[in-house]
């Protein structure tokens, strides 16, 4: 199974979200970026809260990004959510809406030469439409300081290795190792930087991955803990309801 990127529109309601950045409060009209390399952390949202979410496979469209993406510079340059007009909102649901009838009309559909045409162009479909809208998120990089001082820089260094290697390092030491820092002053730094701990930013892109996949229809929730490097499904379930307050099963079946 793919790690997954994906694009949502909050279409009613609001909810309270945690990123590099600081907090925001996602209001309807807003578009955000689900993808490992920009962390986020939904901490609260109202009873009506609504959206609309497009995902792809990020390989698919991670050899574009990754010779443009690959400095921790760039990747605070990112604001992984923003405003979209009328018109541009309109398009992502007539986007979203014809890929979800095409992969409906999929489901119909015996012959291998006609499920392999129409695979392909959904496939397309989706990577044209995620690459759209990454196209109005790369205009942030006409607008933002790419010099970070020295301990930001340490910050997103680990940010942008724990993106890479969170599923099998989720200790505060191996990423104070990689940076040649004690824990201790590790931990300072980005907490001095970032307002939270190494731990709890660990948490953070674990929890944000794992609500990602949960929201792939008909996955199953062992899937999900064998993904994220969990060693059984109880301790996936154990770790997710401690960190959300709410167990995989119940945050799929939310409304």
């Amino acid at each position: 199974m793919e790690t997954q990127v994906g694009l949502e529109l909050c279409t009613v309601g609001s909810s309270e979200t945690l990123t590099i950045k600081g907090r925001c409060t996602i209001v309807p009209g807003m578009l955000i970026i689900h993808s490992p390399v920009f962390p986020m952390l939904e901490l609260s949202h109202s009873d009506d809260y609504a959206s609309v979410v497009l995902q792809d496979d990020i390989g698919n469209i991670y050899s574009l990004f990754s010779q443009h993406l690959s400095s921790p510079q760039h990747i605070y340059a990112i604001t992984p959510y923003m405003p979209l007009t009328d018109e541009q909102q309109q398009f992502f649901l007539q986007r979203v809406d014809a890929i979800a009838t095409k992969e409906r009309q999929l489901a119909t559909l015996n012959h291998p030469l006609q499920r392999n045409i129409l695979t392909t162009v959904i496939n397309l479909l989706k990577q044209e439409t995620i690459m759209e809208h990454a196209f109005l998120f790369s205009q942030q990089f006409l607008q933002t300081d790419l010099a970070p001082s020295n301990k930001r820089q340490v910050l997103m260094t680990f940010l942008l290795s724990l993106n890479q290697e969170y599923k099998k390092h989720r200790t505060v030491q191996y990423y104070a190792e990689k940076q040649a820092l004690s824990p201790r002053h590790f931990a300072d730094i980005v907490k001095r930087e970032s307002s939270y701990t190494p731990m709890e930013w660990i948490n953070m892109v674990t929890v944000s991955q794992a609500k990602n996949l949960l929201r792939q229809p008909n996955i199953l929730i062992k899937q999900v803990a064998d993904e994220l490097g969990f060693p059984e499904q109880f301790t996936f379930r154990k770790y997710f309801k401690k960190h959300t307050g709410m167990s995989p099963s119940e945050y799929q079946n939310r409304k």
